[in-house]
């Protein structure tokens, strides 16, 4: 369950963690909200660099959102295809929560001398979604739909992110899921 790149939870146990997470704070009517961090200019960083440097950029990017999050928020890699996204889970989070605990993680990384030539310095953009607390996902005929809710979270987390990268880098873009 541990992604051997980067020493954090891999994409199989962050997915899971998600839809755990996710029935409990719609069964308890708490918020729960989901950071997608994705590495600014991430193809060029990889053109650029040999493979070791890569993992090893990762590696310490994974120890600096670690070290920028709260003790009950997991940070998590998600390795699909395309370029490699980080995930956060933030329990007990709101939108405002989400916005501000993206706006420090984007300065704690930008601050970091990351010691990689010509991109010692990197930016991340962040994409968010929350599930607010008073949210009932509930079909027409007045049934919960756990799968529905806990797989639109990622996605409106990956919609965020895409609708800020599509404004520049070094942004955070936060919606609520609320249908």
């Amino acid at each position: 369950m541990v992604d051997p790149t980067t020493g954090i939870w891999n994409s199989k146990f962050v997915n899971a963690l998600v839809g755990q997470e996710a029935n409990r704070a719609v069964r308890y009517h708490r918020p729960l909200s989901v950071l997608l961090i994705e590495l600014d200019h991430a193809e060029h960083i990889h053109k650029e660099l040999e493979q070791i440097q890569v993992e090893g950029l990762l590696r310490e990017m994974a120890e600096r959102l670690g070290q920028a999050i709260r003790d009950t928020d997991t940070v998590g890699f998600l390795d699909a295809d395309g370029p490699p996204h980080f995930a956060i889970v933030l329990p007990e989070t709101d939108e405002q929560g989400a916005a501000l605990a993206a706006d420090k993680i984007r300065r704690s990384i930008a601050s970091h001398d990351f010691g990689t030539g010509a991109w010692k310095r990197i930016t991340v953009s962040c994409g968010a979604a929350t599930i607010d607390s008073g949210y009932r996902p509930v079909d027409e005929a007045g049934v919960m739909n756990r799968r529905e809710y806990t797989g639109n979270l990622l996605r409106e987390a990956y919609q965020a992110l895409d609708s800020g990268r599509s404004a520049g880098t070094n942004r955070t873009t936060v919606g609520a899921y609320q249908r």
